[in-house]
C-alpha cells in the first residue's frame, strides 16, 4: 500500500487508495487511528498521501476525495503519546470541529487541534491539505492553553498568517528536501513560526475571555525559553524578574494544568533531545549539551532524560547520529 523514494535520506511514503477502506487503514497507520465515511460509493474513493517523518515531526500531503475524518473518544487510549496536529488547506475546502468550535477553511488557511480530544475533520470536495503531527512535549505553548485555539480559523491570507501560510505550503510541495540536518531546522522553523502565529491570535483577545491571562502567561513562558541556561532559574526568580508573587505565577500555570519547575524541566528536555539528535552538534558531550539547557549535575540529567524519553542520552544519540 506505500511505496518508499529510496532516493532520500529519510524517505518518502506514499500511500495511494482506491477505497474507503484502505484510506482509513492508510490514515490510521501513519497519524492515530480513525474513522473515516465517504458520501461516495465506497469502492471508488481514490486517495493518496505522501508521508515523511522528521525528527519527531509527521508531515503528510494528502489528496483526495470528498470524506469525513472522526476521532472519537473510544479510539483515545491514554497510553498513545498526544499530539497536536495542524491542517493547512491547500487545494478545496475543509472543516474542523474541536472542543466546541469549529472553522471553515479555504485554502491558505490553517487549524490546530489536538488527538487526545475528539475531532472531526470534514471535505465536501476533493481536497489537498499539508498535515503536520507533534507530540505536545515538543511544542512551547502549553497543551491548556492550545485548547482555546483548536478548530480556530488560522487565517493564511492576512496578519502573521499571510507570512507563515506559505512557508508551509513551500514545505508540502517539497518533501523531498527535509533531509538530514537541513530538514530537522526547517521542521523546527516551522514549529517556531507556528507558536508565533498562535500567540498572535491570542493576543488578538477575541477567542474568548481572559486575554490578560493569556498575555501574562506568554511573558512567563518566553521568559523562561530565554533563560533556560541557567541553572538558577525557579518560580521565585522568575516571580522576582516579573514583580509578582509566588503564588500568583503558581496560580497562573495551574490554570494550563502546569507547574512552574514542570514546564522548565520539559523545555529543557525538548531542547537536549534536539541537540543530541544534531549531527552539527556530535564533537559536543552529553554533559555540555546538558549544562547548556541549565542541568548542572549530569547525572540527574541523565536520570531524568531516561525517565523521559526511555533511554540514556547517549544511547538517543547513538539512534540518531551516525558515529
Amino acid at each position: 500500500m506505500f511505496e518508499h523514494d529510496a532516493t532520500t535520506a529519510q524517505r518518502i511514503e506514499t500511500g495511494t487508495a482506491h477505497s474507503i477502506h484502505e484510506w482509513r487503514a492508510i490514515a490510521g497507520n501513519r497519524f492515530v487511528p480513525l474513522r473515516v465515511r465517504t458520501r461516495t460509493a465506497a469502492d471508488t474513493f481514490e486517495g493518496m498521501l505522501r508521508f515523511r517523518e522528521v525528527d519527531r515531526v509527521s508531515i503528510g500531503e494528502i489528496t483526495a476525495n470528498t470524506h469525513t475524518v472522526e476521532r472519537t473518544s473510544d479510539l483515545i487510549s491514554r497510553r498513545e503519546q498526544q499530539h497536536f496536529k495542524l491542517s493547512l488547506q491547500l487545494d478545496g475546502t475543509g472543516y474542523v470541529a474541536q472542543d466546541g468550535r469549529d472553522a471553515f477553511l479555504r485554502p491558505g488557511d490553517i487549524a490546530i487541534y489536538d488527538t487526545g480530544r475528539p475531532y472531526t475533520l470534514d471535505f465536501t470536495d476533493d481536497t489537498r491539505c499539508l498535515v503536520m503531527a507533534f507530540p505536545t512535549d515538543a511544542f512551547e505553548i502549553p497543551r491548556a492553553l492550545i485548547r482555546r485555539i483548536t478548530a480556530v480559523r488560522l487565517a493564511g491570507d492576512e496578519g502573521v498568517g499571510s507570512v507563515i501560510s506559505p512557508f508551509m505550503q513551500h514545505m508540502a510541495e517539497n518533501l523531498d528536501l527535509l533531509d538530514g540536518v537541513h530538514g530537522d531546522r526547517i521542521t523546527r522553523s516551522s514549529l517556531d513560526l507556528l507558536t508565533t502565529l498562535v500567540y498572535a491570535e491570542l493576543a488578538g483577545g477575541d477567542l474568548e475571555e481572559g486575554a490578560s491571562r493569556q498575555a501574562e502567561m506568554r511573558t512567563f513562558t518566553t521568559f523562561i525559553e530565554e533563560n533556560l541556561s541557567d541553572p538558577d532559574l525557579s518560580a521565585a526568580s522568575i516571580a522576582r524578574e516579573h514583580f509578582v508573587s509566588v503564588r500568583h505565577l503558581q496560580y497562573r500555570f495551574q490554570d494550563e494544568d502546569l507547574t512552574v519547575s514542570g514546564y522548565i524541566r520539559a523545555r529543557r528536555l525538548e531542547h537536549c533531545r534536539r541537540d543530541l539528535s544534531d549531527p552539527s552538534l556530535a564533537r559536543q558531550s552529553v554533559s555540555q549539551i546538558a549544562q547548556r539547557w541549565g542541568f548542572a549535575d549530569a547525572s540527574h540529567f541523565s536520570k531524568i532524560f531516561k525517565g523521559r524519553f526511555d533511554v540514556s542520552p547517549r544511547e538517543y544519540r547513538g539512534l540518531h547520529v551516525s558515529p
